[in-house]
């Protein structure tokens, strides 16, 4: 248990590394918490919005989801598309098997293996992103990438420089079949517009 407890403190110290890479300077980079906080609220967001739409949704799963998602980069950082380019073809299958690898050693620090079972469950069912739960938290990662990418671009980072994160994430957004998830990444686009127009 102590070895995970020391996993999960490291998540407010480690930085975003794929900020880094598109020139955010290092005192500007959120951290692998701030993340996984915003993206998890995105997520509660986006699921009470379609529980009032009549969808039947698992909240816990959901928040659980979230809040674990990216625990592997407390070990691996944000291994982020830019970095994957430079890998070839096998560069989606070296991200999975370090970020699988770096997730056993997590759960290894945890004894209880009921609690170690339920966590990798969770882990995988977002890996194979088929359940609506997992579409959820996936949608949420990509809407908060996009949020972040105003922030940036508010706080004077020129958005060339970030075009390509904001570009992937609101391509992969705009076919979702979630309507919330719709509906956020179109107020997410006229907040980016709103903060262009007050420079």
């Amino acid at each position: 248990m102590l070895e995970f407890l020391s996993t999960l403190s490291k998540t407010k110290m480690i930085p975003r590394s794929g900020w880094v890479s598109h020139g955010v300077a290092m005192q500007d980079v959120e951290s692998v918490a701030e993340h996984s906080f915003s993206a998890t609220v995105i997520a509660l967001l986006l699921s009470d919005l379609e529980l009032q739409r009549g969808r039947r949704v698992d909240v816990e799963r959901v928040l659980r989801m979230a809040l674990l998602h990216d625990l592997s980069e407390t070990l691996t950082f944000d291994i982020s598309k830019d970095y994957l380019e430079y890998l070839g073809k096998r560069g989606k299958e070296i991200k999975d098997e370090v970020e699988a690898s770096a997730w056993k050693y997590i759960l290894h620090g945890l004894a209880d293996t009921k609690l170690r079972s339920k966590y990798a469950n969770v882990q995988q069912e977002f890996d194979a992103e088929k359940t609506l739960e997992s579409r959820i938290v996936h949608a949420a990662d990509r809407l908060d990438i996009m949020l972040q990418v105003a922030e940036y671009t508010k706080r004077g980072y020129p958005k060339r420089l970030l075009a390509s994160l904001w570009n992937s994430s609101d391509r992969e957004l705009r076919s979702s079949k979630i309507e919330s998830v719709r509906l956020l990444r179109k107020l997410i686009r006229s907040l980016s517009k709103r903060a262009d127009s007050t420079k």
